[in-house]
């Protein structure tokens, strides 16, 4: 275990309970962390925090307990327990795809596991809590009983490729996964790449793909906004940006879409879309699925003067670091002045930042100006953020992440 001295005064954060120590709060340190424990003591010596140590990020610790407890099997189990039984609580019927461990948002920093169906993955988003594979697997298994865990370790890559601090953004919006690897009952997981685990959301029949899709393969974040938007879609077209694998696509021809286009860049991911609608019983078109660059298409559309009913528009994460701010607010101007054009009068956008350094605020505002230059008058509808299995803790709201917007078009 290592044993990080704060800097006078740098304890008001662990007295705040926030989970992060960056490494320009430390002025001393004592021990290796080999084991990826961590203690962390204030500038009289005395114990303040016990967490997960990672020598190579900025964020020094990630912390677990603020009473001396050192975070062991036990500790997990508990933390896991208190998260199953809000997902028991929450989750709503005929669903088996859920994010049953939200690092900070439970109280497991570091930590993050998604179930599809008999799946579960857990991913270890940090050095240090990777150092206690063992003990997290164990906890799993023991409160959630998959019949299969996988293990992504992306928590040595993470830390060394940090070039700005982690508070900058959620961990799990930071760099694209790895190849899946991992253990199961005491053995190595077999590789399935491109593999598909099936599961459910509302009765509506979904695939991720644990092996090489985006997040743990599915974006279970957005659950809540496809909800919202099954029953909005009776007899509407809806044209999806960004659309990936094509759930909210899904979701609208469930809730009676006349038609459904999905948009995206990647072809794999196009191809999974198509597999969710047969999956579904919905008739495949091939001019409902298009590979492009997103941007380009919809300039395109918007020459030919299209209107769609509904616009989904959910890009990828425009801001990685501070620096990308500015770049980021023109992106998401830029398209959501060119969505806002193609709605038609009485229609729908459902717009999406998962960007962390955008605030909710700023959000707002952007869209707001992409309105004003597209000339179309809107009104917020509703706000929808994650899915209430993504929870944000209090003492870390820079977990919240994904800003959705419900725009109704009134001009």
């Amino acid at each position: 275990m290592i044993r990080l001295k704060l800097k006078p005064g740098r304890e008001v954060s662990l007295a705040r309970r926030h989970p992060w120590l960056f490494s320009g709060a430390v002025a001393s340190q004592e021990g290796d962390g080999a084991d990826g424990h961590a203690e962390i003591v204030d500038s009289d010596g005395e114990p303040r925090a016990r967490g997960s140590y990672s020598p190579r990020s900025q964020i020094l610790a990630r912390l677990w307990t603020f009473d001396g407890r050192a975070p062991d099997t036990a500790l997990f189990r508990e933390r896991f327990e208190a998260a199953r039984r809000l997902r028991a609580a929450i989750l709503p019927p005929e669903t088996s795809g859920f994010r049953a461990i939200n690092s900070e948002g439970d109280l497991c920093p570091g930590v993050l596991m998604d179930v599809y169906g008999e799946t579960a993955v857990l991913e270890l988003l940090t050095e240090g809590t990777e150092k206690w594979e063992a003990d997290l697997t164990a906890a799993a298994r023991d409160v959630f009983s998959p019949p299969e865990i996988r293990v992504r370790r992306t928590g040595t890559r993470r830390d060394a490729g940090e070039g700005q601090p982690r508070r900058q953004a959620p961990p799990q919006e930071q760099l694209p996964l790895p190849s899946a690897e991992g253990r199961g009952e005491g053995a190595p997981i077999r590789e399935t790449r491109g593999s598909l685990i099936p599961f459910t959301e509302n009765g509506l029949r979904f695939f991720a793909d644990v092996s090489s899709g985006q997040k743990t393969g599915f974006f279970l974040d957005q659950r809540d906004n496809r909800a919202r938007l099954r029953p909005l879609a009776q007899g509407r077209t809806v044209l999806n940006l960004f659309a990936y694998s094509g759930a909210f696509s899904v979701a609208a021809l469930a809730g009676g879409a006349a038609r459904a286009v999905d948009v995206d860049s990647s072809e794999p991911a196009l191809t999974i879309a198509r597999e969710h609608r047969r999956a579904n019983g919905f008739p495949l078109e091939d001019a409902d699925f298009v590979r492009a660059d997103v941007f380009e298409d919809v300039r395109r559309r918007v020459q030919a003067r299209e209107q769609w009913d509904i616009v989904v528009c959910d890009p990828p994460a425009f801001a990685k670091k501070r620096g990308d701010v500015d770049r980021a607010a023109r992106a998401y101007k830029d398209v959501n002045r060119l969505a806002m054009s193609l709605v038609a009068p009485g229609g729908w956008l459902l717009t999406c930042s998962c960007s962390g350094l955008v605030s909710a605020d700023l959000f707002q505002k952007i869209v707001f100006s992409a309105g004003r230059e597209a000339d179309r008058s809107f009104a917020i509808a509703a706000r929808q953020g994650a899915a209430a299995d993504h929870p944000v803790s209090l003492d870390c709201p820079e977990g919240e992440y994904l800003k959705g917007l419900w725009l109704w078009r009134t001009a």
